[in-house]
C-alpha cells in the first residue's frame, strides 16, 4: 500500500551512493551549515504532510473505508514521529527545535508509507514514535562515516523506510485493509522475512545502480564545480545573482542621517 521500498529506501540508498560519488562540500564537518530559512521549512513540512494524505490514502483509488483508515494511520504516525524526534532531541541536546519537529514529522510519514494499510492506529503511533527517535539519532551517521548528506535522506528516508517496511511484518494486523498479521499479532515470522528480503534487495539494487551511473557521469560529464565557485556560490557564478544579497543589506543598514533603519 502506497510505497516504502520504491520511494523511501530507493531514494535513501541512491542518495547515499551519490553522496559518496560527489564527495563532501567545502567546509563539511567544520563550518556551520544550518538551514537558511526555518519559517519556509516549517511551511514546507505542513504542505508535505497535507500532500502525504493524498499519496497514502489516495492509493486506495476510491473514497472508501480503506482510504479513511489509511488517512488516520498517516495522521497518527506523523504526529508520533514529531514527538519521538523532539523527545530524543531534548534528552540529547537539552532543547527541542522547530527543525527537529519538521524532521520528526517527515520521519513518521516515511515509516507509515509502506505500512499505512497494514497497521492499526495504535500500531501507527508506536511505529511513528519509534521511527522519529531512531531517525533523530541516525542523522549523525554522516559525521561518523564522513558522507555529506545535506538533506539527511539517509538518516530519514532510508532508515525510516526500512523501519516502516519491516513494520508491516512486525505490527501488521488482520484488521487493517491489507489483512496481513505480523509477528506481534500472531502472524509468525513469515511476513517479516518477506519484508526483510524486499528491504535488502531494493536497497542493494538502488545503491549499486545509482553508484555505477554516478561514476559514469562523473568520469564523462562531471558533477562538481570548481572549489572557488562553490565557496562564492554557484548562483553568482552561473546567474550573476543570489537569493540573499547579505553584503548589500549590511551596507544599507544606516539611514540617510546615519542612523540605523
Amino acid at each position: 500500500f502506497a510505497g516504502g521500498t520504491a520511494v523511501e529506501i530507493c531514494s535513501g540508498a541512491s542518495g547515499l551512493a551519490m553522496a559518496l560519488v560527489l564527495g563532501a562540500r567545502v567546509g563539511f564537518g567544520r563550518d556551520p551549515m544550518r538551514p537558511h530559512n526555518l519559517t519556509l521549512g516549517m511551511l514546507g513540512a505542513g504542505l508535505l504532510w497535507f500532500g502525504w494524505f493524498g499519496f497514502n490514502a489516495g492509493s486506495a483509488l476510491a473514497a472508501n473505508h480503506s482510504a479513511a483508515y489509511v488517512f488516520v494511520t498517516t495522521l497518527c504516525a506523523g504526529a508520533a514521529g514529531t514527538l519521538g524526534w523532539l523527545a530524543l532531541e531534548h534528552r540529547r541536546d537539552g532543547h527541542a527545535t522547530s527543525l527537529g519537529a519538521a524532521s520528526g514529522t517527515l520521519a513518521g510519514l516515511v515509516a507509515i508509507t509502506p505500512s499505512c494499510g497494514s497497521v492499526t492506529p495504535i500500531g501507527a503511533l508506536l511505529l511513528g514514535g519509534f521511527t522519529g527517535a531512531v531517525c533523530a539519532g541516525a542523522i549523525g551517521l554522516k559525521y561518523r562515516f564522513g558522507f555529506d548528506d545535506s538533506l539527511d535522506v539517509v538518516g530519514v528516508h532510508m532508515v525510516g523506510g526500512i523501519i516502516g517496511t519491516l513494520g508491516v511484518g512486525a505490527l501488521g494486523s488482520s484488521l487493517a485493509p491489507t489483512a496481513v498479521a505480523g509477528l506481534l499479532y500472531g502472524g509468525g515470522v513469515g511476513q517479516l522475512g518477506r519484508q526483510a528480503v524486499g528491504v535488502v534487495s531494493v536497497l542493494a539494487y538502488a545503491f549499486v545502480a545509482s553508484y555505477l551511473l554516478g561514476r559514469v557521469i562523473d568520469r564523462t560529464v562531471g558533477f562538481r564545480i570548481e572549489p572557488e565557485h562553490e565557496i562564492s556560490g554557484i548562483d553568482l557564478v552561473v546567474h550573476a545573482e543570489s537569493a540573499y544579497d547579505l553584503h548589500s543589506a549590511s551596507a544599507t543598514r544606516s539611514g540617510p542621517f546615519g542612523h540605523a533603519n
